[in-house]
């Protein structure tokens, strides 16, 4: 049965003051209009990061204090806290980087900091603990060496994560990953297939098994360097890397960060496969909105209907997924495109998985081959096919756009 997905928002969302580093805020309205905008969307989750709740140096007495009431904040509006994460960015102390700094005094105070964040999360009751890397990179001077960066990096994670093991905490630490900026260069972990890489190698102890994961920001992250997410997205659902959340907004291909509503600037056609791909997945997550209302927005009723529409272009995409799902079009070029294997190709992928007799395999594999002149003729049109009848889908078209496959093998 189709589940639609459930909704959070970052809390600094709600509080973005549209400035940017060439002009200064164009609006300054107060966290409760914001959250009373995310009751009315429909919107069930919030997220922080410490320093958007107090100062850096603040008392142990005071965050305790600040605690208890976005607490009972969040409730008014009857929303609960879904992730919390440690900023290690704005701090000027972390210009050269936090966890992965080369000045030992300063991953200190990276490691002080994000302990302490550690136990805020369990008194928030957060289902996640976010770390994202902000400054964890160079911005081109090339100031140590690369792979102990990204050692002392995850590493300071993985005390992060012993920490909270022996506190007791249950929540997943996920890894939210970006290529650059604000590091000009690159940061460490960037990708979501790096930083999967980094966990099997600094994390392989069974123990760790679903408590640190990735936590992807799409489209931003990926389409900002031109790649597809798509293609990222899968990766990480293979190899059950995937968050039990995803970031989610708007993006202009091959641009920083934009951060823009969901939609504005992206491609409808990869927002919808990321729709799809989980949905098909029967992944069991949340979209969390890791955006904000455009610069020109100055208004409690912009800010709102920027939630609204987040919320409402999600439900679009799912909507389109659900038409895919029961489209006889697509359903007969999917047949094509997951075709039953050969018994001797199922026996060539058993060897593998048992890791013994791939060569035997291999053998009568080949002796059942006919040849490239035959394979060459297979009829491989539904390919096209299939993104045509997704376009239909998407732009509302597809009752009348079925006139185009009459006549064809998936004739409705």
């Amino acid at each position: 049965m189709f589940q639609p997905y459930q909704f959070s928002i970052g809390g600094w969302c709600l509080v973005s003051e549209g400035s940017d580093p060439f002009g200064e805020p164009t609006r300054d309205l107060p966290v409760e209009v914001g959250l009373e905008g995310c009751a009315e969307a429909g919107i069930k989750f919030v997220s922080f990061h410490d320093r958007d709740l107090w100062d850096d140096d603040a008392s142990e007495k005071k965050i305790e204090q600040k605690v208890e009431e976005t607490l009972d904040l969040v409730k008014q509006y009857d929303l609960s806290v879904y992730n919390f994460t440690t900023n290690l960015f704005s701090n000027t102390c972390f210009r050269s980087g936090a966890l992965s700094s080369p000045f030992p005094q300063v991953r200190e105070a990276a490691i002080v900091k994000a302990c302490r964040s550690m136990d805020v999360a369990a008194l928030m009751g957060a289902k996640n603990m976010i770390f994202w890397g902000g400054r964890e990179g160079s911005d081109g001077a090339y100031e140590q060496d690369t792979g102990l960066g990204l050692k002392r990096y995850i590493e300071g994670i993985k005390i992060c994560v012993d920490y909270a093991l022996e506190k007791g905490y249950d929540y997943i630490v996920t890894i939210e990953t970006k290529v650059y900026e604000p590091r000009l260069l690159a940061s460490y972990a960037g990708t979501g297939s790096s930083a999967s890489s980094a966990i099997r190698k600094f994390f392989p102890d069974p123990k760790y098994n679903g408590r640190i994961l990735i936590n992807p920001e799409y489209p931003q992250h990926v389409a900002m360097l031109g790649l597809d997410p798509v293609f990222e997205l899968g990766q990480l659902l293979e190899e059950d890397m995937l968050a039990p959340f995803i970031h989610f907004g708007g993006q202009i291909p091959a641009r920083m960060d934009c951060d823009l509503p969901p939609g504005v600037g992206s491609s409808l056609t990869a927002d919808f496969m990321i729709c799809n791909l989980l949905h098909e997945r029967n992944w069991d997550g949340i979209i969390e909105f890791d955006c904000r209302p455009m610069r020109t927005t100055t208004a409690a009723e912009g800010m709102k209907l920027f939630l609204k529409h987040s919320v409402g272009y999600w439900k679009m995409l799912e909507k389109k997924v659900n038409i895919y799902d029961n489209d006889p079009i697509i359903s007969k070029i999917k047949a094509e495109l997951t075709q039953t294997e050969s018994a001797e190709l199922k026996s060539v992928m058993s060897a593998v998985h048992k890791g013994t007799g791939v060569v035997k395999a291999v053998q009568a594999l080949t002796k059942s081959f006919t040849s490239f002149e035959a394979i060459s003729e297979i009829n491989t049109d539904a390919i096209e096919a299939h993104i045509y009848r997704v376009l239909q889908i998407l732009t509302g078209t597809y009752e009348e756009g079925a006139s185009i496959f009459e006549g064809t093998r998936w004739s409705a």
